[in-house]
């Protein structure tokens, strides 16, 4: 009986996967699960900490976006993001508040340029308070610099997770209360510390899910993990709270707080071999976006968002460790070759949720059918009508014998292109980006005093790495 229940649960789960992702018909027009033609979409979300100083966290981020030279090479040219702290131990993690007036220069101009995408909470402090929320919010929007990812901080007083990291950020009796600020302030998605070992999310749930987590080179530490994600599915299926995150497989869930409002919570994923954890840190994210990691997510066509910290370097001999900096140039490729799609935390989320909500409607007329894009029947923040640039990369499925016009409100959509067959053998039809991923501009350095913004002289050792120039 137990395991009939069971089985009854995964197969309603599944059936709506089968039902929003059933593209195989060459007779009907579908929405392609991801941009053309990539058959994946990964992100590296990396928590901040133990970033110590202004230079490492610019090197980081010039070597995984952009294909400029750096002290580790040539970067590899990828679309990720990074994550700030508003306050944090001077002299340990660079925060906004607590470090040199150079870093919240630089913190404003790579959050508006689309490079830092998320906030790892307001950061670690022991007497923090709402009116230290309310100092941060103020800041961040007096400089006009918007982020919609929130991720707690390792059992920190203004985390807004109960049972994983310990937070009293959505508790309104708390003098650590914020979270109706941070909602209003544009947080749409919460990190609250679940972690999966299953390679690749929004996937139907089969054995293949768990088997992903074995290792045969780690026979018995895969054999736990494997173990630990099968209990963790089940105790989800039947209603435990602290993991209904593994129930779905989903990427994102609608979350309730304490104070009775909704968000976006999202899932991240870390398959070390020694345990969820233990591989977020620079040297071990090699191991977590290994070939064999991403031929699996390829396989299952899955989503992913990866948790580690590139700042967790000390046994690195650079800023990245050596082979980190190899499987970051393999998703590079893989991202060339227009198998993994790679994006932001940020964006992934975003287009997540855009395309599971979507409202549209076709209609075929001779040779010629016409997609409409109505809304997007967002379940927690409201029905809206997207931009063009929200819908980019939307890609629709359409039979080889028909031409497509796409359509927002009545509106053509003239920035469209016609893909050749996929490999399911379809022709498709994708919505081309309005938006151009911002350039890190390693030669200005940015100081912010007092609302004022200074030239700040710059250092030897920062002359040396990145040519900062006055």
């Amino acid at each position: 009986m137990f395991r009939g229940v069971y089985f009854l649960r995964i197969y309603k789960i599944n059936r709506g996967y089968y039902e929003k992702n059933s593209v195989n018909d060459s007779h009907i027009v579908a929405i392609r699960k991801f941009p053309y033609p990539y058959r994946a979409a990964i992100t590296i979300c990396s928590d901040i900490d133990r970033t110590e100083t202004l230079e490492e966290f610019l090197e980081i981020n010039k070597f995984i976006n952009t294909k400029e030279i750096t002290s580790m090479g040539k970067g590899v040219g990828l679309k990720l993001g990074n994550t700030f702290l508003m306050y944090e131990t001077p002299n340990r993690t660079i925060s906004y508040f607590n470090s040199e007036p150079a870093v919240a220069g630089n913190i404003i101009r790579l959050i508006n340029n689309g490079h830092i995408d998320v906030i790892h909470s307001f950061g670690k402090k022991g007497d923090f308070t709402r009116q230290d929320a309310i100092r941060a919010i103020d800041e961040l929007n007096y400089r006009n610099s918007k982020i919609d990812v929130w991720v707690d901080h390792t059992k920190s007083k203004d985390n807004m997770g109960d049972d994983v990291t310990f937070g009293l950020g959505d508790h309104p009796d708390s003098n650590a209360y914020h979270a109706d600020l941070t909602l209003s302030y544009g947080i749409k998605f919460l990190w609250l510390g679940r972690v999966t070992m299953a390679v690749g999310q929004a996937v139907p749930i089969s054995w293949r899910n768990f088997l992903s987590v074995y290792d045969s080179n780690y026979p018995f530490h895969s054999f736990l993990n494997l173990t630990k994600e099968l209990t963790k599915h089940v105790l989800a299926v039947f209603g435990n709270q602290k993991f209904a995150m593994h129930k779905d497989n989903d990427i994102v869930r609608i979350a309730r707080l304490d104070d009775g409002q909704k968000a976006f919570e999202f899932i991240r994923f870390d398959n070390y071999w020694r345990g969820v954890g233990t591989g977020a840190n620079c040297k071990n994210l090699a191991y977590v976006i290994s070939k064999r990691t991403l031929n699996r997510l390829m396989e299952a066509e899955g989503y992913m968002v990866v948790y580690t910290h590139f700042g967790m370097n000390d046994n690195c001999s650079q800023f990245i460790c050596r082979d980190t900096q190899l499987a970051l140039q393999n998703l590079a490729h893989e991202n060339k070759a227009g198998n993994i799609f790679v994006t932001t935390t940020s964006k992934l989320l975003n287009y997540y949720v855009r395309h599971k909500y979507l409202n549209w409607s076709y209609k075929a007329v001779g040779d010629e059918i016409t997609i409409q894009i109505h809304n997007v029947k967002d379940p927690i923040f409201g029905t809206y009508v997207p931009s063009v640039q929200q819908l980019e990369g939307f890609t629709f499925y359409v039979p080889d014998n028909y031409n497509a016009k796409i359509f927002l409100e009545n509106q053509k959509i003239t920035d469209v292109r016609q893909n050749p067959a996929d490999h399911t053998e379809r022709k498709s039809y994708t919505i081309l980006p309005h938006f151009k991923f911002g350039r890190i501009d390693q030669n200005k350095t940015v100081c912010v005093l007092a609302g004022s913004l200074l030239a700040m002289k710059p250092t030897r050792k920062s002359k040396e790495l990145f040519g900062v120039r006055l």
